[in-house]
């Protein structure tokens, strides 16, 4: 049943078998989760009271609208194919690829961008700036991996729908920061939750678990112990050296 899976799933089929719109429902589900994630994360802390946050930089606030679009635009197109459209899926799929481009453009930016503020106005040393620079920019580079690995097998439906959601939970630890406390089990359970379903999916459906949530997870887990991984003085030089020059 595996393999019909997978092969039928990339087709534009107008009556797909059962199995397949159970996972396609199932995809769906993971996409919603995702964007839960980051509702929950950040509704007290900032959407509630964006406006009113007149003490963060302009490019904070793209961010946050940069990075909300690319959730919703998730959801949207993974209803979309459980509405059947796999074509207007595909279609939309090279301008949400272009857009996820800009998502890792502006998450580089903010990664040091944020820190740097928070340096120029006394609120971290250079010290503290440049490793949290280096937190930040292991976060969106596991985004623009997973993002990259996505556009490459776009038209592998398999392969290209599980990088999306590993991209997708790569950016979720920021908002889980907010509500969550980092290092502990429930944050990490809960940054992982996105893979543990997909691995609970395929578990299902194909009887085996697909490769890309398992390695996905384990470079999470990684992320995860950044603080003890970073302790090394040669981290601390290199977060100086990318935040020095804006300072």
């Amino acid at each position: 049943m595996s393999e019909r899976v997978e092969t039928v799933d990339t087709l534009d089929a107008p009556s797909p078998p059962p199995a397949v719109v159970r996972v396609r429902q199932a995809y769906f589900g993971i996409a919603s989760l995702a964007a839960g994630i980051v509702a929950w994360g950040f509704w007290e802390t900032y959407y509630t009271q964006a406006l009113a946050r007149t003490d963060l930089p302009a490019i904070v606030h793209v961010h946050a609208v940069v990075f909300s679009i690319w959730v919703l635009v998730l959801v949207a197109q993974a209803a979309v194919v459980v509405a059947g459209n796999v074509r207007l899926h595909k279609r939309l799929g090279t301008v949400g690829m272009v857009y996820g481009g800009l998502v890792f453009l502006v998450g580089l930016l903010v990664s040091i961008g944020a820190p740097v503020v928070r340096v120029r106005s006394g609120l971290y040393p250079l010290e503290v700036g440049g490793v949290v620079a280096i937190y930040n920019l292991t976060d969106m580079l596991l985004f623009g991996t997973f993002l990259a690995l996505a556009f490459t097998y776009r038209h592998r439906a398999e392969l290209h729908k599980r990088w999306i959601i590993a991209a997708t939970a790569a950016l979720c630890g920021a908002a889980l920061g907010r509500v969550v406390p980092g290092g502990t089990t429930q944050y990490l359970l809960l940054w992982l939750s996105p893979l543990l379903a997909m691995i609970a999916v395929d578990l299902v459906t194909r009887r085996r678990v697909h490769w890309i949530p398992v390695v996905s997870s384990a470079l999470l887990v990684v992320a995860f112990f950044k603080v003890p991984l970073y302790s090394a003085p040669i981290w601390s030089e290199i977060g100086r050296a990318l935040v020095r020059p804006f300072v």
